[in-house]
């Protein structure tokens, strides 16, 4: 059985041979897919393929690939996806922990690395009230985990239109990701400060942000390789 990698390289190289029309047609199936929180990448993967490789052989036959899907592309797709079986559709929680991860890890690194450069120029606080730590990493589980989802419905409502939208979408999403950091920093400004303080050393929060990073790509590996 071919792995996720491999598939994902061979689809890369295997859809080059698709026309502009059936190549716009095809990715908007690849990008529908790949977002759909319930599909496991893996199989997603497979699906993908069998379609790249049903359109190819349209087209070699001199047919369009929109001859095989009908007037619907949208709905073609959704009867696919559901017809997979369920113990093969991809648990949600898996997938926005490892995104937690990857952002919690990434975000400590940096104030690992910021730490560092301005201590060395200025003096610099070095503790946070636990108050402040709950503010932010509470709202951050919460407009991560949504934010996955709104994303991706804002993304799959451009695809399979003759007109794309795409602009308008990546819009919301600005909007919705600079909404969420501002109530974040509203949160974090009017709540005061209570409880113990917790000192922060520049190397303890890289090497914790480092274990944050890899503990994602575990949980990724552990979820979606075969």
């Amino acid at each position: 059985m071919r792995d996720t990698k491999k598939l994902i390289e061979e689809n890369n190289e295997k859809r080059k041979l698709l026309s502009d029309d059936n190549l716009e047609l095809y990715e908007d199936f690849l990008v529908y897919v790949r977002t759909d929180l319930r599909v496991a990448e893996h199989e997603g993967e497979e699906l993908l393929m069998e379609l790249l490789d049903h359109m190819l052989e349209a087209q070699h036959e001199g047919r369009h690939a929109k001859d095989l899907f009908g007037e619907d592309p949208k709905a073609y797709a959704d009867e696919i996806i559901e017809g997979l079986p369920s113990e093969k559709k991809r648990e949600a929680i898996p997938f926005i922990t490892t995104i937690l991860c990857n952002l919690l890890g990434w975000g400590a690194i940096n104030v690992g690395l910021v730490y560092l450069v301005l201590s060395q120029f200025v003096d610099v606080k070095d503790s946070i009230s636990l108050s402040s730590l709950l503010t932010i990493f509470l709202p951050v589980i919460v407009t991560t985990a949504l934010g996955v989802k709104v994303i991706f419905a804002l993304i799959r409502s451009t695809l399979f239109k003759e007109k794309k939208s795409s602009k308008k979408a990546y819009w919301k999403a600005g909007l919705y990701g600079g909404g969420s950091f501002a109530v974040i920093l509203l949160i974090a400004w009017l709540i005061p400060d209570f409880g113990p303080s917790v000192q922060i050393v520049w190397w303890i929060a890289i090497i914790v942000g480092l274990v944050l990073v890899l503990s994602g790509k575990f949980i990724q590996r552990q979820f979606n390789t075969h």
